[in-house]
């Protein structure tokens, strides 16, 4: 069960909000001089209440006024219940029904109904308030909401409201997985993240640490402080934390919760930092605490729904946007409507005039341009969206499955927005969630999995026809070489890809192409199934010819001058030769080494010669020594040797050349002690 909680008050301005916390709580939340002047709350205000032995809950509260309504937008994002005020002598108000529409928007889902000052007024007048409330909160979720009876001054139900107020809190709750986020079953993949999603508005106590700060402070001798909510995630002493967007590294020097000193906040808390390396010009309404670097976005895509508008929104429109403290201009694109009517929603694309930071599935507020009248809200589905420059089915075919919030369908529109495979890891650091990775069944949906990389059919088709392409050029220039290419010479046709996923992705791709018999494996490499090598009866006397005057050659390298001057007597271009000389090469009757040819006939008892030598002595052979034993010149030799070592089966120290365990293994004599003066060596 969950030990910490977040409560904000809502309603009409005047009607007894904060009055009612100080008589709960005793703490006055309106501590600036202005309020107490003006007799109403302009900040933000912030008590607590122990519910329990084990139980707290933050309690903010929020001005009612409508001058001050992004104030309390940012005020309660994040909160698990309100403690809607009404009261008895002025009834349900104008702020009353706007700050209605706001928790709504924000998708809060708990809440009880105040009724203050019922001292004032006669039992008629409360009865009345009390239908009106009902009436006015109908299809909300405060149509069943307990109304209690309240004098704040009196002290009529304070008690019973707590006791309420906790019974609110953890009804439902053995049906609430926030703390059980980490996806480890397939069967129960996406019921486990909906959860995670529907469940509270405090966020996820496995995902990484999110806190927007919403107040600053400054205390001689201990420096800078900073209060907010924490909506994600936990966060100790020793773990890293970071100002966003600037990606500033912060140092915590203390932290706080409900007036108590902590080493550990939780989502759900509110909590006071004080930290090192953050000063009063660095603090702005947006800046957010993360436990790891995250990106910025002035893009977002979003499910929107209109108040009660005096004007529909046409396809493009201007508003101002609030999103926990974010505050911004904003441009409103629709994406499935050609206008937008009071009370209806749609999916729309937001262009913000400044990069803010933002998570999936957070809610938002807009209101016009003069910020006196609310307009909407709704939720953010993406915060790396593409630029939706048309308007187009496939768009908007993503906006829906994006809305879902399942994990599959966030899974397949995040692979959809790009053309390279992506990982498991960037997928879940996109999203801003600790997702454990997981195996998923691809057959249904239009991406595929390869361990940990995701990319969808269709760029996987796309890759399949490049690499067709890719070995009909290759079999063209080398008709004669009956094999393909390796898994790295594939390489290439992926420049961009991910390092990491190059390899995995090409050889499951080349696989899978095999397996419907597309390409063929040919000693190691990949070739087209369909390549064959066919060899006329002039070929075949043209390549014998090649064969034998490079063996002829005997121990001399002959230049390719020579080669091709010859073979034009033979009616014999360059190009063709070169691809009876690589023919050659692939059925290892000769050696192409450093642009040198030797026939295998020669190098081969040469091989068996020094590796016979080798391992009869222990010292090691010199290059004048090796010429002595296969009497060759020194530029044949030091050829000789580097093709040796070049195989494996000799080892170069300093001078000389010493036999390899390959190297003995090639003369099938059963590893021993031989190598004794090898190992001193090294």
């Amino acid at each position: 069960m969950r030990k910490n909680y977040v409560i904000a008050t809502a309603g009409h301005v005047d009607h007894g909000k904060t009055t009612f916390i100080k008589a709960m709580t005793g703490k006055d939340c309106d501590s600036h001089i202005e309020e107490k002047q003006r007799g109403i709350t302009i900040h933000l205000g912030f008590s607590y209440i122990k519910l329990s032995d084990e139980i707290f809950a933050g309690i903010i509260d929020v001005p009612g006024h409508k001058d001050f309504i992004d104030t309390m937008i940012s005020g309660i994002n994040g909160i698990d219940l309100v403690l809607f005020i009404v009261s008895a002598d002025e009834g349900f108000m104008p702020q009353s029904y706007e700050h209605l529409q706001v928790l709504k928007i924000l998708g809060v889902k708990k809440g009880i109904i105040i009724l203050t000052k019922c001292d004032l007024v006669d039992e008629e007048t409360i009865f009345f308030a009390i239908e009106e409330i009902k009436d006015k909160t109908r299809n909300s979720f405060l149509e069943n909401a307990q109304i209690v009876q309240t004098s704040a001054i009196s002290g009529i139900k304070i008690d019973d409201i707590k006791s309420l107020i906790l019974t609110e809190l953890v009804k439902e709750e053995t049906l609430c997985l926030n703390n059980k986020n980490f996806i480890t079953i397939k069967d129960n993949l996406d019921s486990c993240f909906q959860m995670d999603i529907d469940n509270g508005n405090s966020g996820a106590i496995n995902d990484p640490f999110r806190f927007y700060p919403d107040r600053f402070f400054q205390i001689k001798g201990i420096g800078s402080i900073v209060t907010g909510t924490v909506l994600n995630g936990t966060l100790t002493k020793n773990k890293p934390l970071y100002m966003i967007p600037r990606n500033k590294e912060l140092r915590i020097r203390k932290m706080e919760a409900y007036d108590h000193e902590v080493n550990e906040i939780k989502a759900g808390q509110r909590a006071s930092l004080n930290v090192v390396n953050f000063e009063k010009e660095d603090f702005y309404k947006g800046v957010m605490f993360s436990e790891k670097l995250y990106y910025t976005t002035s893009l977002i895509d979003t499910q929107l729904t209109l108040f009660n508008v005096s004007k529909p929104f046409e396809i493009w429109t201007t508003v101002a946007f609030y999103s926990a403290t974010i505050q911004a201009q904003a441009r409103i694109h629709l994406m499935d409507k050609d206008k937008l009517f009071s009370e209806e929603t749609c999916f729309a694309q937001i262009h913000l005039e400044k990069a803010v930071s933002l998570c999936i599935n957070d809610r938002f507020i807009i209101r016009n341009t003069s910020n006196d009248i609310t307009l909407g809200g709704g939720l953010i589905i993406d915060t790396l969206p593409l630029h939706h420059r048309r308007r187009t089915q496939k768009v908007k075919n993503l906006l829906t499955k994006r809305v879902s919030g399942k994990l599959v369908d966030l899974l397949c529109t995040e692979v959809a927005k790009t053309t390279k495979p992506i990982s498991f890891e960037q997928i879940s650091n996109k999203l801003f969630k600790k997702i454990e990775f997981v195996e998923i069944n691809t057959n249904n949906i239009d991406f595929l999995q390869y361990d940990n990389w995701y990319w969808t059919k269709t760029e996987q088709e796309h890759l399949e026809k490049k690499i067709i392409r890719f070995l009909q050029v290759a079999h063209k220039n080398n008709p004669l070489e009956q094999n393909g290419k390796l898994i790295e010479d594939f390489f290439s046709i992926i420049p961009d890809f991910p390092e990491a996923s190059k390899s995995i992705i090409i050889k499951n791709v080349l696989n899978l192409m095999k397996h419907r018999s597309i390409l063929e494996i040919r000693e190691g490499t990949y070739a087209l199934a369909s390549h064959k090598v066919v060899l006329s009866h002039k070929d075949h006397g043209n390549i014998n010819w090649i064969d034998q005057f490079i063996l002829n050659q005997r121990m001399k390298t002959p230049l390719m001058s020579q080669i091709i001057e010859r073979a034009k007597d033979r009616d014999i271009d360059e190009k063709r030769l070169k691809q009876m000389l690589f023919y050659l090469i692939a059925k290892k009757r000769i050696v192409h080494f450093h642009g040198e040819y030797l026939h295998v006939l020669i190098i081969n008892p040469i091989r068996q010669k020094l590796l016979e030598y080798l391992y009869q002595n222990h010292v090691g052979i010199t290059v004048a020594e090796f010429r002595n034993l296969v009497h060759g010149n020194r530029k044949i030799c030091l050829l000789l040797l580097n093709i040796f070592d070049n195989e494996g089966i000799t080892i170069r120290i300093e001078d000389k050349r010493f036999i390899s365990e390959k190297g003995i293994e090639s003369l099938k004599i059963p590893y021993d002690n031989n190598l004794n003066y090898y190992n001193k060596k090294k």
